[in-house]
């Protein structure tokens, strides 16, 4: 089907056309570079009568040769405009969308100031989860900030634009409650599930980044009570067991109530345990682990939901026209120059 105008024609590759327009300049590059290297007439090197018999008798035996070289000429001009990707016509296609539904409540609590990490934890969680939000696209993932407090930033989306502006907008004055309470974190996130339960069945997931330093949350009874729903918790150690002291906001060193400088180490333990009371996964984020790529590897084996199914209109490819016409022109060279050799 050939379009009704040159309005319906798009171009997914449009770098390709410098590609064609080399093709079409091969023969006078090819005349130029032939005139610039035959400079000398043949006839210094055998006599005039001589040239003319030979080049008579030359054009006799490859008659044809002109014809298959504009046919290879021409083969390689519709495999250049082939790369442009073409397109024209409206094609209407239903997708069944799936995925995982994932809420991730991340730590915004001073303590992730700490430079254990560097430049600190909280800059080290916020471009990993970047990387990660990006190689979900097609999941539902929610955002939920937490510290001594724990609020909803992003409600479960398919949209991972929004979800990467409202992680841009985690930072740890976000959440002005000091502390760190993994329980009520854990609990906002389950309620975030409750908010959009238009899907059954697959796994629901929240993922826990935080230094685990709980402040007498009681984390252990919300895993057992996300287990009970089904909610599987992974959970990410992030900083070292050696800790750093905690800077302030003024590039100090924080106190505690004693006037004591504060030093923050990782709590793994905790974070393990209720990984293992929802059946979830512990990994540790430091200076000599992989990110989130072996987590990404691992998530990616969960069992997935159905959200729906939607109606995209694409544009029709038709590269596949202009190679197929390369391949008729490529086999028709071919026999034009068997033809030619059999002479």
């Amino acid at each position: 089907m050939m379009p009704l105008s040159w309005d319906e024609v798009y171009f997914a590759q449009p770098w390709a056309f410098g590609l064609a327009g080399l093709v079409v300049l091969l023969p006078l590059l090819f005349t130029a570079f032939h005139t610039l290297t035959h400079r000398h007439p043949e006839g210094e090197f055998v006599s005039p009568d001589m040239h003319e018999w030979l080049l008579r008798d030359g054009v006799d035996k490859a008659r044809l040769q002109p014809w298959a070289t504009f046919l290879m000429w021409l083969c390689a001009l519709c495999v250049s405009l082939a790369l442009t990707r073409p397109q024209w016509g409206m094609l209407e296609q239903t997708v069944q969308q799936e995925g995982l539904d994932i809420v991730i409540a991340v730590d915004l609590s001073s303590s992730m100031r700490a430079t254990d990490l560097t430049p600190s934890r909280i800059e080290n969680a916020r471009r990993e989860l970047a990387f990660l939000v990006e190689e979900l696209s097609g999941n539902r993932i929610g955002l939920v900030g937490f510290a001594g407090s724990a609020f909803l930033f992003c409600p479960l989306t398919l949209d991972s634009d929004a979800v990467e502006m409202f992680l841009g907008e985690m930072t740890i004055e976000a959440v002005p409650v000091p502390g760190t309470s993994l329980g009520e974190a854990m609990r906002v996130a389950m309620e975030t599930f409750q908010l959009s339960e238009d899907a059954q069945g697959g796994s629901k997931i929240i993922l826990l980044l935080t230094d685990g330093e709980d402040h007498e949350s009681r984390p252990l009874e919300l895993a057992e009570q996300a287990a009970q729903a089904g909610i599987i918790i992974d959970t990410i150690g992030i900083g070292t067991p050696e800790g750093a002291l905690v800077p302030d906001a003024y590039g100090g060193v924080l106190d505690d109530d004693r006037g004591e400088q504060v030093l923050s180490k990782l709590d793994g333990a905790t974070l393990k345990k209720i990984s293992e009371i929802t059946g979830g996964m512990f990994l540790r984020m430091d200076s000599e682990s992989d990110g989130l790529n072996s987590y990404l590897s691992r998530l990616q084996m969960r069992q997935t939901r159905h959200f729906g199914s939607k109606t995209e209109v694409l544009r029709q490819e038709r590269f596949p026209l202009f190679l197929g016409l390369a391949a008729l022109i490529f086999m028709l060279a071919l026999v034009v120059e068997e033809v030619d050799k059999r002479r």
